[in-house]
């Protein structure tokens, strides 16, 4: 994926403007900005089709916060899985600066593995992250970020 079309996805990403209810019906989860349909709905996840075609891809799956029934995050896989680390890394470092010139400077770096730049909104965060074989974009409400955040301290701590 080119520079030019990770920002473009970040843009269209942050001006996301529709409901992040699951159970909304078809025409009120639609946003002009960015079309989905749902592909398959599961209790615990939808995968929806973007419209962000590429070949063999183009879809994004949903979490949901079991007991409202929200879209907590919107995650798209930006590479195909690389077999070397060095391939999706150098991705990662080139859509990072794409998108710090684009976006400025972010509100959070973080290196390791998984490595993540941040973004962060009112209601909320765009993160660019790598796994180590592949590289994602997400939109994720500041909410469940903080609840991640929360679990791996406390995984770190041994509290779990």
């Amino acid at each position: 994926m080119s520079d030019t079309e990770v920002v473009e996805l970040a843009a269209r990403l942050l001006s996301l403007d529709c409901t992040w209810e699951l159970g909304a019906t078809p025409s009120s989860r639609r946003s002009a900005q960015f079309t989905r349909q749902a592909l398959m709905i599961r209790p615990r996840w939808e995968l929806l089709d973007t419209g962000f075609k590429r070949p063999g891809r183009g879809s994004s799956r949903s979490r949901r916060a079991q007991d409202e029934g929200m879209v907590e995050r919107v995650r798209l896989r930006l590479t195909d899985y690389a077999a070397e680390w060095a391939l999706s890394q150098d991705a990662f470092a080139r859509m990072a600066a794409a998108l710090h010139t684009s976006l400025g400077t972010p509100t959070d770096r973080r290196p390791g593995s998984p490595a993540a730049v941040h973004w962060a909104g009112s209601d909320t965060t765009l993160v660019l992250e790598h796994t180590g074989d592949s590289v994602y974009l997400e939109l994720v409400t500041n909410k469940r970020l903080s609840l991640d955040e929360e679990l791996l301290r406390m995984d770190e701590e041994g509290l779990l």
